[in-house]
């Protein structure tokens, strides 16, 4: 591996991990509530009764959800490259993130098809905007 790859590569692993950190695994229980409806995880419910971030709270919790919104940045700016990294947090290779990108640029009727090299280049690309607005 290049040596500038070792380093995205270590970025990409603890961005991964925060974001598996802050956001929630499942939304519903298997269960219903009284009411007929699904009751939420308890996990779920905790992130959803945070406090908001903008109130100037400086807690652990809230110093957490930096990658939330460095997420939500590089989604307004760059939505290809945060596809392709919310791909790698989910533990998809680069592989299998190239395979994805071909298959709806087919499906969306594009003309583009993307390479192992273009796909790394996105998730350096993306790895590189995540570490300066985090």
């Amino acid at each position: 591996m290049l040596p500038g790859l070792e380093h995205v590569s270590r970025e990409i692993a603890t961005f991964a991990a925060r974001w598996n950190e802050e956001t929630p695994g499942r939304m519903h229980q298997s269960a219903l509530g009284m009411d007929g409806t699904p009751t939420w995880t308890g996990e779920f419910y905790s992130w959803v009764a945070r406090e908001p971030w903008w109130r100037g709270d400086e807690s652990p919790a809230s110093s957490n959800l930096r990658l939330t919104r460095s997420m939500r940045n590089l989604r307004k700016v760059a939505p290809r490259e945060y596809d392709v990294m919310r791909r790698a947090f989910t533990g998809e290779s680069v592989e299998q993130i190239c395979d994805w990108l071909n298959e709806r640029a087919v499906r969306g009727g594009h003309p583009e098809r993307y390479s192992l090299k273009d796909t790394v280049v996105l998730l350096a690309s993306g790895a590189d905007k995540l570490a300066a607005w985090w």
